[in-house]
């Protein structure tokens, strides 16, 4: 669980608390994977990026998470490869953010044709800085996402007369009252993922 400002300076600033869910790469992991990615309404994937196979592997989580299937990129060309990838994390119907681990271990890696983060693990990330603002603003986009989702499952519930049980309110929230968890005002988004890549 974590808390996130959201839309931190803005007039709809409000605490929300998120819950990650790690999900191993090993391929045993893989299998069960598709439980937790039922209802995500966002996805970091880490890959090694002293790992060719890792980065390949990147289209494979993609194709769980939303179905579509695609072919491995190899590193080998790297324009291309990234060109592609970035095609495939903007066409995937839930915010993405890719995390490269080691890149200290590969300062020749040629820049991407996306956005990077550049990030010390062992030190906060300042507030207002660049790379503070691309998380929040990811962040954001997953609980813009569970609002829409939210708004229309209320509907559906009123249209439907289905009233759901409290178990299920909790932990995905009830727009037609405006208690949106059992935390009072802050809702719990369950499950936003987090997938850690294997080799």
């Amino acid at each position: 669980m974590a808390w996130h400002e959201y839309r931190a300076g803005t007039p709809e600033q409000r605490a929300e608390l998120l819950e990650l869910w790690d999900i191993g790469g090993l391929v045993a992991h893989r299998q069960t994977a598709q439980v937790f990615f039922e209802g995500a309404v966002g996805a970091i994937l880490v890959h090694d990026l002293t790992n060719r196979r890792s980065e390949e592997n990147l289209a494979t989580w993609l194709t769980m998470l939303d179905g579509k299937p695609r072919t491995q990129q190899s590193s080998k060309s790297k324009d291309p490869a990234a060109v592609a990838l970035r095609v495939d994390i903007e066409s995937c119907n839930i915010p993405v953010l890719i995390v490269g681990t080691k890149a200290d271990l590969v300062p020749h890696k040629g820049p991407v044709s996306y956005d990077r983060l550049h990030v010390d693990s062992l030190k906060n990330i300042l507030r207002g800085s660049s790379n503070s603002i691309t998380l929040a603003r990811f962040f954001d986009s997953c609980l813009d996402r569970t609002r829409r989702t939210s708004a229309s499952t209320a509907f559906m519930a009123k249209s439907r007369t289905i009233t759901p049980n409290s178990s299920i309110l909790a932990s995905s929230g009830n727009a037609a009252n405006g208690n949106t968890s059992m935390y009072g005002n802050n809702r719990s988004i369950s499950p936003f993922t987090t997938i850690s890549m294997g080799s």
